[in-house]
């Protein structure tokens, strides 16, 4: 049974449900404490990691010949993969805290399986996913400044900062400044530390901007956009009971549906325009025609069929497709 919420404040006016009351005894043996963090952490979603990947691809022979940037690169993921960690603890912890994960993460709901939220099922205190956090949130400080120090500090200023900046405006998605929880912040915020994961790492190696760079980074933030706005159709009433402002619950239907209609115009314009770009291949824009013709599908199914389940898978495919469908190209990039 999921916990009520209080009108006035929105926290559970009683304690989320146990693992064993929601499905059977939680495993603390070390190696299951181990799957636990595992899964608090999120590290195991690979798509968190596209916008690495694209930039290491986009890097020249020259920026990886210099001294320090394989090393660089891999602390550079080590702290993505800790940025993640603690935004997804912190995110977490909020959620078990105001209720809306005993509200929106049904058993069996969407195909969701209650062992990827710990807290919620028992098999991780709130006190260790607190230490998890911030554990995890030097390491993230630590192996980014260590990836800047592995290129003797000769990077851009504006890569440290756009670092710094996804690290510590990822971890107030939920937390600190709760970006989610005013209007348009969970959308905005999520686009942009996405973009800024590509942003940062190729910054700091090539030492210079590129549009190709920008562009793959703004499409990487918007299609992850395009995911989560959908998935919050399902979550609109648990997350406007705990006050959390995504566009699904501070919009009406016509508004929200008109927003996705120009999230996919946005997508279309900005793949086109990194096709045109003369460092680009020809038959690049071939390999986004799976990814445009699954955002057309998603569109289809949730704006034009209220079917946001299926619109929902469409786009986590799209967003698979598309990053192949840009990794490829940006290889032969100059």
């Amino acid at each position: 049974m999921n916990a009520d919420t209080t009108p006035a404040t929105g926290r559970a006016a009683t304690a989320p449900d146990t693992g064993a009351a929601r499905g059977g005894p939680v495993d603390r043996s070390p190696r299951g404490i181990a799957r636990s963090f595992l899964r608090l952490s999120k590290v195991t979603v690979y798509q968190h990691f596209f916008p690495w990947a694209l930039a290491l691809a986009m890097l020249d022979g020259a920026a990886l010949d210099r001294s320090g940037a394989i090393p660089a690169m891999a602390l550079f993921l080590v702290a993505s993969a800790a940025i993640v960690a603690c935004t997804s603890a912190v995110d977490d912890i909020v959620g078990n805290r105001n209720g809306s994960d005993a509200a929106n993460y049904k058993e069996g709901d969407l195909g969701r399986d209650i062992r990827r939220k710990p807290l919620l099922s028992g098999a991780v205190t709130e006190r260790e996913a607190q230490i998890f956090a911030a554990a995890t949130g030097v390491l993230a400080l630590l192996t980014g400044l260590g990836g800047f120090a592995a290129l003797g500090w000769a990077v851009p200023l504006e890569s440290v900062l756009v670092f710094l900046a996804v690290g510590a405006c990822s971890v107030q998605y939920s937390g600190g400044f709760r970006f989610s929880f005013r209007t348009g912040g969970s959308e905005t915020m999520l686009g942009l530390v996405t973009a800024g994961g590509l942003v940062f790492p190729y910054l700091a190696l090539a030492r210079r901007w590129s549009a190709a760079a920008v562009l793959e980074a703004l499409v990487m933030g918007l299609w992850l956009v395009m995911v989560i706005s959908y998935s919050n159709v399902n979550d609109k009433d648990g997350d406007a009971a705990v006050g959390r402002k995504t566009l699904a619950v501070v919009s009406g239907p016509k508004v929200f549906k008109g927003a996705m209609v120009l999230f996919f115009a946005a997508d279309v314009g900005l793949l086109a325009a990194w096709a045109l770009l003369p460092a680009v291949p020809w038959w690049g824009a071939l390999t986004l025609l799976p990814a445009v013709a699954l955002h057309a599908a998603q569109l289809r199914f949730g704006v034009g069929q209220d079917n946001w389940l299926k619109a929902r898978l469409c786009g986590f495919i799209a967003y698979d497709l598309g990053f192949l469908g840009l990794l490829g190209p940006t290889l032969f990039i100059a």
